[in-house]
């Protein structure tokens, strides 16, 4: 009878043993293809971005293109928008300086607002 319960309780320590392994094994496997999935995403972003990026600059070029070609200074609406940025920048850090949880607030509401509008 000592004998059936050492043999049991040796059953039973390998079977955990190799349920230990499998879970372990199964562990990897899940790992292995996870990096797998992050790596071709990561190349498919890559590329996705090369194409975004492409299509844009071809667009800048011919609206340039065409600004230019009926006679506005693009130049000069660059300087300008520039200026403008730099002003808009200045006035939103002056405003975060001075009331730094009014500007917490306006953005927590302002990202709520493109949830929701993204989630429809």
């Amino acid at each position: 009878m000592a004998s059936t319960t050492t043999t049991a309780k040796n059953e039973a320590k390998a079977s955990v043993k190799r349920a230990k392994d499998e879970v372990v094994a199964g562990g990897e496997a899940v790992a292995a293809e996870a990096r797998r999935t992050a790596s071709r995403v990561k190349r498919e972003a890559g590329a996705i971005e090369d194409s975004l990026t492409r299509g844009a600059e071809d667009l800048v070029a011919t609206v340039g293109e065409r600004l230019r070609s009926v006679g506005v200074d693009t130049d000069r609406i660059v300087d300008v928008a520039k200026e403008q940025a730099t002003d808009l920048q200045r006035l939103i850090e002056d405003e975060i300086r001075e009331r730094p949880l009014r500007a917490l607030g306006l953005a927590a509401a302002v990202g709520l607002f493109v949830g929701f509008l993204s989630a429809r």
